[in-house]
């Protein structure tokens, strides 16, 4: 007998730790309400969803158990709910939402790259889904920055003297690489 291997899909993994758990414990659509809807908004659910890493989507599960909608709090929630907890969780890069990308990738990240906010203004892009558009969002970018490119310059500093980083300074030179490659990838991108 052949032994038959599978390979799970995204959609398959958010389903099996995020849908199937919540289901389990009770959760359904309305009575009356159209079942091939559910569906599409649960495979929609579960296909935006898939960026989140196992853990994360096990922790979205239990942040969820309690958001149920009606009386009883065992209707499915909406997928806006979903998603606005998700993004509390990990936002969704930048990379996996294309009309986004490209306006950052646009003028919106040339000026940043320009202004030295690349990363800080990246950053806020990632958390928001939108460009800083209020004074006040553009002044705590600015800020950021600062205090960004500041942390980073002493952060090489030591780097270049030979004295050992500690984990805080390697995570953060870490992410602040990371951040760094994918937003230029991005203004890059957009200028080929």
């Amino acid at each position: 007998m052949t032994e038959v291997q599978t390979t799970e899909t995204k959609r398959d993994r958010v389903r099996r730790l995020l849908l199937t758990p919540l289901a389990e414990n009770g959760f359904h659509f309305k009575r009356g309400s159209d079942p091939e809807a559910g569906r599409k908004m649960l495979d929609r659910l579960a296909d935006d969803l898939a960026y989140l890493s196992d853990q994360q989507l096990a922790t979205l599960c239990d942040c969820m158990r309690i958001k149920g909608e009606g009386t009883a709090r065992n209707f499915w929630p909406t997928y806006a709910t979903f998603v606005a907890y998700a993004q509390h969780i990990r936002a969704r890069p930048l990379s996996e939402m294309p009309r986004l990308a490209a306006w950052f990738g646009g003028k919106a990240g040339r000026d940043a790259l320009e202004d030295d906010r690349l990363v800080a203004e990246f950053r806020f892009w990632t958390r928001h889904h939108s460009p800083p558009v209020k004074d006040f969002q553009r002044r705590n970018v600015m800020s950021e920055a600062a205090e960004i490119q500041d942390r980073i310059m002493r952060i090489r500093d030591k780097q270049r003297r030979g004295v050992p980083l500690d984990p805080t300074e390697r995570h953060d030179l870490d992410a602040y690489e990371r951040d760094e490659a994918e937003a230029l990838s991005l203004v890059r991108g957009a200028a080929a």
